[in-house]
C-alpha cells in the first residue's frame, strides 16, 4: 500500500505539460530585453503558455535590433537567411512579431511559414496591416487617441498649460508616432500648442528638456533611437529627463513610473502579453480568438503619489478609476505591528507583575526549602556554566570546519578537477563581468578557443589516463604563457578557453601565437613516450551589443576555420562589420 502511495506523489509532483501536444513559438522582437516594456510583454506572454493545459509550449525569442540598422540595406537579408538555418529543424506553429519587424517577416520569412498562425503588432487603426487569413493585428503601439486622452489630462490637471513638448527619437515607430501626434494636437490647436522632438540627439533633448518652463509640461512617448543613429534604452531616458526637468512629464506606459514620471493614460506591457499568450493558445488549437476583443485596450489612467505632491496636483482632479502608485502609508500602516507588539508587551508585563505578587506571597512559605536548595544550587549552576562554555567552544570548532567546508565546495564548484583549472561554469562568470566592464567603461577584451589537435587518437592509441595527463600538460603549458590578468579555462573535452582582457584582435593573436608555439616545441608525455602536440586556436573580439555567446561563437567559428586550414594554426575571427571597444554605446 505505501508503495503505491508513493507512485501516486511520484506523478503528482510530475511537470503538468507531461504528455500534452508540443508547439514551438516564435517571437520576433524589435528592442531587447534590456527594454522594460519587452521584459514586461515576455513575462507577461510567458506566465500564460507556460501554464497551458492544453499544450507543452516551448518559445523562442530572437531580438533583432531593427531600428539601428534601418539605413544598412543588406541587414533585412541577411537576418532573414540566419533565422531560416537556425529554425530549420525548429519550425514554429505561431510567430508573434513587433511592428518594426513586420516588413523582415512579410518580405523575407512569410514563404517559409505561409501557414503559421502570426500575430503582428500595429497600431490600433489597422493602418498597415497585412493581408491574409494567418495574420493577427494586435495593438502594441501608440495611437492618436492615446495621445489625446494625455494631451486631454494634462489640460484638466494643469489648466495653465499651453505648451506640451512631445518627446520622440528618430526610428520608424517614433516617426509614426510623430504622424499621430500631428493628429492629435490638431484637435486640440485652440488650447495646447504641441512641439515634437524628432530628430534630436540625447544631449540636445536633454537641454531642450531643461528648458521647459514650469507651467508647461513633458509628454514622453518614445526616445529608442536619437538623430545621430545611438541607440537608446526608453526608461533610461525617462529617468535623465525626469532629473533634468522641472515642468511635469507624462507618459503612455506603466512600465515607465517610478523615476520622477506624474503620469498619464499608459499602457500595461505585461496584460498585453497574457493577451497575446490567450490568443496564440486558441490560433494553436485551429479557433479565432475567444479571450477578449483584439482590439481591448489595455491602457488605463496612472499615477505616481509623490510626482503627484511634488507638483502640487490634487487626487480629486483625477480621472475616476485612476490607480495611484507609491502611495506613502498612514501612520497606522507604518506602525501598527510595532503599536500590537507594545500592547502585547503591556499585557503581558500586566500578567508579569501579577505573577510576581502572587510568588511574593508564596516566597515566606518556601524561604525555609529555600535555604536548604541554596546549598546545592551553586554547585549545579557551576557545573552547567561548565558545561554551556565546553557547548560553545565545540560549536566554534563546528562553525569553523563548516566554514572551511564551504570554501572548499566553492573553489571545487568552479574548478576542473582533471587540470586545476577554472572550470566552465567560472569561465562564463568572468565572461559575463568582462561584458559588464566593457558596457561599462568600454573595457574590452578578447576571448580565444583553443582545440588539440587529434586528441581523440591520443585517447584511442594510449588509453584516457594518458589523454588526462596530456590535458594537465596542456593546461600548464598554456597557464604559463599568458599574463596574471588572463584566464585560462576548461571549457569542455580538449577545447580551452582564453579571457584577455585589455587586449586587441592583434594583441591577442600575438600571445596566442606565442601559446601555440610552445605547445608545438614542448616535449608533452602521449602515453608511453613525450611527443609534440599541436593546437588549433580562434579568437574573437567583444563588439557593442555582444551577449557572451556571441564573442564566444565568432571565436568557435575562427576556431573552425583554422582547423579546416590544417590545424596548428591561430585564425581570428573576421572583422567586416564596424564595432569594437571603441563604438558608441
Amino acid at each position: 500500500m505505501s508503495f503505491v502511495a508513493a507512485l501516486l506523489v511520484v506523478f503528482a509532483c510530475q511537470d503538468v505539460s507531461w504528455g500534452l501536444p508540443r508547439k514551438n513559438v516564435l517571437l520576433l522582437h524589435n528592442l531587447n530585453p534590456d527594454y522594460p516594456a519587452i521584459a514586461q510583454f515576455d513575462q507577461g506572454l510567458l506566465a500564460v503558455l507556460r501554464a497551458s493545459d492544453r499544450f507543452d509550449v516551448r518559445v523562442a525569442a530572437e531580438y533583432l535590433n531593427v531600428t539601428a540598422f534601418e539605413a544598412l540595406p543588406s541587414y533585412l537579408p541577411e537576418t532573414a537567411r540566419y533565422l531560416e538555418m537556425k529554425y530549420t529543424h525548429w519550425t514554429p506553429d505561431a510567430v508573434f512579431a513587433d511592428r518594426a519587424v513586420t516588413g523582415l517577416y512579410t518580405q523575407y520569412l512569410h514563404g517559409k511559414l505561409k501557414d503559421v498562425p502570426c500575430f503582428i503588432a500595429q497600431d490600433r487603426g489597422g493602418e498597415g496591416s497585412v493581408p491574409g487569413s494567418v495574420f493577427k493585428t494586435i495593438s502594441w503601439s501608440t495611437s492618436t487617441a492615446d495621445i489625446v486622452k494625455n494631451l486631454v489630462l494634462i489640460l484638466t490637471l494643469r489648466p495653465k498649460t499651453r505648451t506640451v513638448l512631445v518627446v520622440l527619437g528618430a526610428s520608424e515607430e517614433e516617426r509614426r508616432l510623430a504622424g499621430e501626434v500631428a493628429k492629435a494636437a490638431a484637435g486640440l490647436a485652440d488650447r495646447v500648442t504641441c512641439v515634437p522632438t524628432s530628430g534630436l540627439s540625447k544631449a540636445a533633448l536633454l537641454e531642450q528638456v531643461a528648458a521647459v518652463p514650469a507651467d508647461a509640461a513633458i509628454l514622453y512617448l518614445r526616445f529608442a533611437l536619437d538623430g545621430d543613429g545611438v541607440v537608446h534604452v526608453p526608461a533610461q531616458v525617462v529617468k535623465e529627463i525626469t532629473g533634468r526637468a522641472v515642468a511635469p512629464v507624462f507618459v503612455v506606459a506603466r512600465h515607465l513610473l517610478g523615476d520622477g514620471v506624474v503620469g498619464g493614460y499608459a499602457a500595461s506591457f505585461e496584460l498585453f502579453g497574457r493577451r497575446t499568450a490567450l490568443w496564440i493558445l486558441d490560433a494553436l488549437d485551429g479557433r479565432e480568438p475567444s479571450g477578449e476583443s483584439l482590439t481591448t485596450s489595455v491602457s488605463d489612467f496612472v499615477f505616481d503619489w509623490r510626482a503627484l505632491k511634488r507638483f502640487n496636483i490634487s487626487e480629486s482632479a483625477l480621472p475616476p478609476g485612476s490607480h495611484i502608485l507609491f502611495h506613502n502609508a498612514t501612520l497606522w500602516e507604518t506602525y501598527s505591528v510595532y503599536i500590537l507588539s507594545g500592547l502585547a508587551v503591556l499585557v503581558a508585563e500586566t500578567f508579569l507583575v501579577l505573577g510576581l505578587v502572587l510568588n511574593r506571597l508564596r516566597r515566606r512559605r518556601a524561604e525555609a526549602a529555600l535555604a536548604a536548595l541554596n546549598a546545592t544550587l551553586e554547585t549545579r549552576v557551576t557545573q552547567r556554566t561548565r558545561e554551556l562554555h565546553e557547548a560553545n567552544d565545540q560549536l566554534g570548532e563546528a562553525k569553523e570546519e563548516l566554514e572551511a567546508l564551504n570554501r572548499n565546495l566553492e573553489l571545487l564548484s568552479r574548478t576542473d578537477s582533471l587540470t586545476g583549472l577554472p572550470n566552465r561554469r567560472h569561465a562564463e562568470e568572468m565572461l559575463q563581468d568582462a561584458l559588464v566592464r566593457f558596457s561599462r567603461y568600454g573595457q574590452g577584451f578578447a576571448v580565444a578557443l583553443a582545440d588539440i589537435d587529434y586528441f581523440k587518437q591520443v585517447n584511442d592509441r594510449h588509453g584516457h589516463e594518458a589523454g588526462d595527463a596530456l590535458l594537465r600538460d596542456v593546461a600548464r603549458v598554456m597557464t604559463k604563457g599568458v599574463r596574471h590578468c588572463d584566464l585560462v579555462a576548461r571549457w569542455g573535452g580538449e577545447e580551452f578557453l582564453l579571457l584577455l582582457p585589455g587586449t586587441d584582435l592583434d594583441g591577442a593573436g600575438q600571445l596566442l601565437e606565442r601559446i601555440r608555439e610552445r605547445l608545438e616545441t614542448a616535449s608533452l608525455r602521449c602515453g608511453p613516450a613525450r611527443a609534440s602536440v599541436t593546437a588549433t586556436i580562434g579568437a574573437a573580439v567583444v563588439r557593442c551589443g555582444d551577449g557572451v555567446e556571441d564573442v564566444v561563437r565568432r571565436a568557435d567559428a575562427a576556431m573552425y576555420r583554422g582547423k579546416e586550414r590544417g590545424r596548428n594554426r591561430v585564425v581570428l575571427e573576421e572583422t567586416d562589420r564596424p564595432g569594437g571597444p571603441d563604438c558608441p554605446e
